[in-house]
């Protein structure tokens, strides 16, 4: 794991949010948005203050990548268009983690590229109800589902093709590719289920990818930066 100072508070709180939210069912109360954010914003103040091996930039990168999806979190809750301005989070936030891995990508996986294009045509079905009813937030929403769709065709092309000085098929980046793709999903399921698509334990399958899918990210990240200070400091002392 990144960290056991990371990974046991982060998880007990999303326990306690399943909890206190009876199974992440919705309550429309002052308490649900609070209970949901709290997760993944002290998972970004543990980050920065503690780092779990993570230095400079790409530590600075991933709190502000959790931070904004905390302020996701909260915005899909409290605020009327809540899946905008949470999608306008997210999507910050996610160019805050590309900012820690995309330079390290050399080639694209051609066949999840093209299956991230079907499957962001039939997202463009799925919120053409959004764009009908106001165009901006229609163009917000789509930015967001590029976005996310970089991050999974990326974290993909890094585990199938591997970096410079790394092989394919590393853990750290399928751990990445993983939560990703999890992301991917839950938002996904989210986007059918506003434009009024029924999913079976819809509230369950959303929220547990989602939370899982940020620890995810964030362990990859630690891993990598691991493995390059290791392989930094091996090359010193040759």
């Amino acid at each position: 794991m990144a960290s056991p100072l990371l990974a046991c508070p982060y998880f007990a709180l999303v326990a306690l949010f399943y909890r206190q939210s009876d199974g992440f069912i919705q309550k429309y109360d002052n308490s649900y948005e609070y209970w949901k954010t709290l997760p993944v914003l002290i998972l970004s103040v543990l980050c920065y203050l503690i780092g779990a091996g993570l230095r400079g930039r790409e530590r600075a990168y991933t709190a502000l990548g959790l931070l904004f999806g905390a302020l996701g979190d909260y915005l899909i809750c409290r605020t009327e268009d809540g899946l905008i301005t949470g999608a306008t989070a997210f999507g910050i936030g996610h160019i805050f983690y590309l900012l820690t891995f995309a330079h390290r990508v050399r080639q694209l996986h051609y066949t999840l590229t093209l299956l991230a294009c079907i499957s962001g045509s039939l997202v463009v079905c799925g919120v053409t109800p959004i764009v009908a009813d106001n165009r901006i937030n229609g163009v917000i929403v789509l930015t967001y589902s590029f976005l996310l769709s970089t991050c999974l065709v990326l974290s993909g092309s890094l585990y199938f093709h591997g970096a410079r000085n790394e092989p394919p098929h590393q853990l750290n980046n399928l751990l990445r590719f993983i939560g990703f793709s999890l992301f991917y999903g839950s938002d996904t399921m989210l986007i059918l289920q506003h434009v009024g698509f029924r999913i079976p334990f819809a509230e369950k399958l959303i929220l547990l990818s989602y939370f899982l899918a940020q620890y995810l990210i964030v362990w990859a990240t630690c891993m990598t930066h691991r493995i390059c200070a290791e392989r930094h400091l091996a090359n010193r002392l040759r």
